[in-house]
């Protein structure tokens, strides 16, 4: 696209690989010409600084991006740069340095330090379009609102509120993972489901983890939801009681709390970290 090739003007060099992500001089070689006063707007746009510049390899999934932009340019004009080509609106994006996300867009990319040859960012977001689906799906889904979950009490037990024990009365699911109470237990890096759960709804669901696109598929036999890391602002769980090798799972979203029944207890830290991260548990 035009603007794509403009992009590539602006920053210097960069090639993309796989995914949404034009492959190298691609974008340069297919982009109409255009008046030298055209072409230059986009460059001051993207880069309002000068100086020594640093190179940023952008990995999103099985995708790779690589930037070069001033040292005295910021994250958040980085940020802009990363949002053209993958469709992550800035507030959208984390970036993750060696784990570590990058907090402040005002800080220049040599306080960010990124300005060491070779570096790396994780970039974990999930483009508008999909997150526009989500939400419109989530109004036909079992999130309950945020305006009625607000009216349950965090420190009461919540598997004896009438609407939890409804749905815990029709029993574990047969496919359900084994449970243990007590510890936390990792949950293997190539297990990627999670079945025999339940919705809010009764209804059996399955979960199924999506690094690469970095959002969490929630599934049944009729319905699909695909909820995106970043939407999920936090993650709670509360034992069943008698039970408690089980838990019931209080996801959090911007507009609601999506409920899980049935899930392995021991597994509930590990559950965090692919999702949250590890300062989840801190």
């Amino acid at each position: 696209s035009t603007s794509s090739g403009r992009l590539a003007k602006s920053i210097g060099k960069a090639t993309f690989e796989g995914g949404i992500m034009e492959p190298e001089g691609t974008a340069a070689s297919t982009a109409p010409s255009a008046p030298d006063e055209e072409a230059a707007a986009p460059a001051e746009a993207a880069s309002t600084s000068s100086g020594p510049t640093t190179a940023i390899t952008i990995i999103y999934g099985k995708n790779k991006q690589e930037v070069e932009r001033p040292l005295n340019s910021t994250v958040g004009e980085l940020k802009k740069i990363i949002a053209e080509t993958t469709r992550i609106e800035p507030s959208g994006q984390k970036l993750l340095n060696k784990g570590v996300p990058l907090k402040d867009d005002d800080a220049t990319l040599e306080k960010a330090g990124l300005g060491k040859p070779g570096t790396k960012l994780m970039l974990i977001g999930t483009p508008a379009p999909e997150v526009a689906a989500t939400q419109k799906l989530a109004e036909v889904s079992a999130i309950t609102p945020m305006e009625e979950d607000s009216k349950q009490s965090s420190e009461e037990n919540l598997c004896k509120q009438t609407q939890h024990q409804k749905v815990l009365a029709k029993g574990k699911p047969e496919d359900a993972l084994p449970g243990l109470k007590g510890r936390q237990v990792p949950l293997a890096d190539e297990v990627k489901i999670i079945p025999g759960l339940l919705n809010s709804q009764g209804t059996k669901v399955r979960l199924t983890f999506k690094p690469e696109l970095s959002e969490l598929v929630i599934a049944s036999a009729a319905h699909t939801q695909r909820v995106p890391y970043t939407s999920i602002t936090k993650i709670e769980a509360y034992p069943i009681p008698d039970q408690e090798e089980y838990s019931v799972l209080a996801v959090r979203l911007g507009t609601g709390t999506y409920y899980l029944y049935w899930f392995p207890s021991q597994h509930v830290a590990s559950l965090k970290i692919r999702i949250l991260g590890v300062e989840s548990l801190l």
